[in-house]
């Protein structure tokens, strides 16, 4: 498999594990809602990058237990990011300076409107939105 970079979809007791990025200069995607993710190292693979950026952004070590697809943000076309869904081996949570917030939120709990999942003052959208809209339609059911 080849990608540019890695995401993990957290699950816990069927909820999923939400970050806001910090907000900065130069990254397109600073204060946006995500997953726990990142560029991939030249020496590792997909999976090894979405293990390590787990642990970078939020201090948990993951299984990974499902690969869910490749996806591409909607301003980056040639930037391809595996998605992989993952269980915590730990839950002691630990935001690094990427990472403004963090939070787990149940399916219930995100309100699908216009193509993008309102939770409380959030709103998830673009890539993240259709990563957690495919893992709903097509593979929640198996880790319920």
């Amino acid at each position: 498999m080849e990608c540019k970079a890695s995401v993990s979809l957290i699950i816990n007791n069927k909820s999923i594990l939400l970050i806001k990025r910090q907000i900065r200069l130069g990254d397109p995607w600073s204060g946006h809602m995500a997953l726990p993710g990142g560029h991939r190292l030249s020496n590792e693979t997909c999976e090894e990058a979405a293990l390590r950026e787990a642990y970078e952004e939020v201090g948990l070590k993951i299984k990974i237990i499902d690969f869910l697809g490749i996806y591409s943000p909607g301003n980056r076309k040639d930037l391809t990011v595996a998605a992989f869904i993952a269980k915590p081996l730990t839950l002691d949570i630990r935001i690094d300076e990427e990472v403004s917030e963090c939070f787990w939120a149940s399916m219930n709990e995100l309100k699908e409107i216009n193509n993008t999942y309102i939770i409380n003052k959030h709103v998830i959208f673009g890539m993240t939105y259709r990563i957690l809209k495919d893992f709903f339609m097509n593979k929640n059911h198996i880790y319920e």
